[in-house]
C-alpha cells in the first residue's frame, strides 16, 4: 500500500478578510503557491467547502469529465481504495494510518517493489518531485492472446498521522507531458485524518460519495 494563504479584500468591507469563515485558506479556484508543492494535502492547508467529492478520510477535486469508481471489500460496504479516471489515464488511491514519526513509505517501498517482482514485473526506483517513486512494467495479456507489459508509477505519500499510496496507470504513467492533469489531481487532494487511534497501515475509512459536485472554474 502506500502545506499559507493569500487575503482577498472585499472595498466594501474595510480591513476584514472576507475569507475569515474560511481561516483565509487557498481555494481550488485560488492561483497560489500551494498548488504547485506536492500533494495529497492535510484538511488544514487549504479551503476544502466547495469543489470537493466527499468521501469521508479523502477529498478529490472534482474535474470536468472525471470518472470515481471505488473498490468494496467482501461485505459489500467497506471502501478499500478509490480509481480516478481521466481519459486514459488512472490513479488508484489507498489511504491508512501511520505514525507521527513517518517512513513508513520508506519501509514499504521494497515490500511492494518484491511482490510486483514476483508477479513478473520489472521495477525501478526513481526520484521525482513526490520523492522516491516505483516504476514498474506489469506483464498483461491482450485480448489476441498476446503478451506486453502495462506501465505504472507507484507514489508514497505521508501527512500528520496518514499515508497515502497512489498507482498511476495509464499514459500518465509513460511520461510527464501525459501526467500532468493527472499530477494536479494528485496535487489538490486531500486526507482528512480522524482523531480516532489506528493501527499502523490500518485503512482510513472511506465511503461512497453522495449527490453532485460543482465543479470549480480552475
Amino acid at each position: 500500500m502506500f502545506g499559507r494563504s493569500r487575503h482577498k479584500q472585499d472595498p466594501t468591507a474595510g480591513d476584514e478578510d472576507v475569507s475569515t469563515a474560511a481561516g483565509g485558506l487557498p481555494t481550488l479556484s485560488d492561483d497560489d503557491p500551494v498548488w504547485q508543492e506536492p500533494g495529497p494535502r492535510s484538511a488544514d492547508e487549504v479551503d476544502t467547502t466547495s469543489g470537493y467529492v466527499d468521501m469521508g478520510s479523502l477529498l478529490i477535486p472534482a474535474v470536468p469529465g472525471m470518472q470515481l469508481r471505488t473498490q468494496l471489500a467482501q461485505d459489500g460496504r467497506t471502501v478499500l481504495r478509490a480509481l480516478v479516471v481521466l481519459g486514459a489515464s488512472g490513479i488508484q488511491i489507498s489511504v491508512a494510518a501511520a505514525p507521527r514519526s513517518g517512513g513508513v513509505w520508506e519501509e514499504v517501498r521494497d515490500q511492494i517493489r518484491a511482490g510486483m517482482e514476483a508477479d513478473g514485473a520489472t521495477v525501478q526506483q526513481t526520484s521525482t518531485r513526490y520523492g522516491e517513486e516505483l516504476l514498474a512494467d506489469m506483464p498483461v495479456v491482450l485480448p489476441d492472446g498476446s503478451h506486453a507489459t502495462s506501465r505504472m508509477r507507484v507514489i508514497g505519500r505521508e501527512g500528520p498521522r496518514w499515508f497515502v499510496r497512489l498507482d498511476v496507470l495509464g499514459p500518465a504513467a509513460q511520461s510527464p507531458e501525459a501526467g500532468v492533469e493527472v499530477e494536479k489531481v494528485i496535487d489538490r487532494m486531500v486526507v482528512v485524518r480522524d482523531d480516532h487511534p489506528r493501527a499502523r497501515l490500518d485503512l482510513l475509512p472511506l465511503h461512497v460519495p453522495e449527490g453532485a459536485v460543482e465543479v470549480p472554474d480552475v
